[in-house]
């Protein structure tokens, strides 16, 4: 079994800001309480995919001065890389991000039955 990841990727992390963002909140100085009450509100993961992937397309349109690029270097790399701002986060980014955050339960695992 793969032990679970305790950190943000640098999308995971654009992904949850756009959650909040589009929820209209605010992401930073909450009491457990208040990030578990916000994540109860959250609608159905592909409606808030759209959204956030709606407004990550206007961000881009209105606002790209404001984006930034993401630096991918890593321990062990002879030289460092850059990937421009996301247009559009994936279904799988968006859950692992709300998963490793703790405001989306985790996926059960499927149980094989014996043959």
């Amino acid at each position: 079994m793969k032990p679970r990841k305790s950190f943000l990727t640098a999308i995971q992390n654009i992904a949850l800001d756009q959650v909040f963002d589009v929820m209209g909140e605010e992401r930073i100085n909450r009491t457990p309480k208040e990030y578990m009450e916000i994540a109860a509100q959250l609608p159905p993961l592909k409606r808030l995919l759209f959204a956030v992937n709606e407004r990550l397309r206007q961000l881009h349109v209105t606002d790209p001065d404001r984006l930034y690029e993401i630096c991918l270097f890593k321990a062990g790399d002879k030289r460092y890389t850059y990937e421009p701002f996301p247009k559009k986060i994936s279904y799988e980014t968006l859950r692992a991000a709300l998963t490793i955050s703790g405001m989306r339960p985790p996926r059960r695992k499927a149980r094989h039955k014996p043959k």
